[in-house]
């Protein structure tokens, strides 16, 4: 499948809002996203670029987070085998994850939602580079989706434990826990 799917967030409790688009080609597909959030009391905003192959496995991310009088850009790049490299830098930490999961938006669940692909009532343990807001540093983080029904997932990692309803088409979060984001309009 090849197309263009963009989708607007809103998450009240975190006073925050995202326009992100997904591009699927024949060789893979990318997520770019724009988060407008407060942080402690500054307006910033993040953008991000995420590349995956055609199989969905994440190949490569690049995040800025910009505030009033600073401007911070992580990359990670997956090498051969499973190997990343964080800015540059060899990133032995995250050996064999398949995923990059970006901590303040939704987007990134589409990575695994769309390469498992699992059957209604299984699951699956994944490794993810879990990119987390605000400090941006990268960690391995194993996850884990049950697919529910048709459009309907149950992530869990830690503490964290949210059903998700998604867009059966592409696999876009339209709903992520009761009080978090919200698909407010999408294309």
């Amino acid at each position: 499948m090849t197309g263009k799917h963009d989708i607007l967030w809103h998450c009240a409790s975190l006073a925050s809002s995202e326009h992100a688009s997904l591009f699927e080609m024949g060789n893979g597909c990318r997520l770019q996203g724009l988060a407008v959030l407060p942080l402690a009391s500054e307006p910033c905003h993040i953008t991000y670029d995420v590349l995956c192959s055609q199989d969905w496995t994440a190949l490569s991310c690049r995040v800025t987070l910009v505030l009033p009088n600073e401007e911070r850009t992580i990359e990670l790049k997956r090498e051969s085998a499973g190997r990343w490299e964080h800015n540059g830098v060899a990133a032995p930490h995250l050996l064999h994850c398949s995923d990059i999961d970006l901590g303040w938006t939704p987007a990134t669940n589409v990575i695994p939602i769309r390469r498992l692909d699992l059957d209604v009532g299984d699951g699956a343990s994944i490794l993810a580079a879990w990119v987390r807001f605000p400090e941006l540093d990268v960690v391995a983080n194993e996850q884990h989706y049950t697919r529910l029904a048709s459009d309907r997932w149950r992530y869990q990692s830690g503490d964290y434990d949210f059903e998700l309803l998604v867009d059966a088409s592409s696999g876009l979060v339209l709903e992520y826990g009761d009080d978090l984001w919200r698909a407010v309009a999408r294309s």
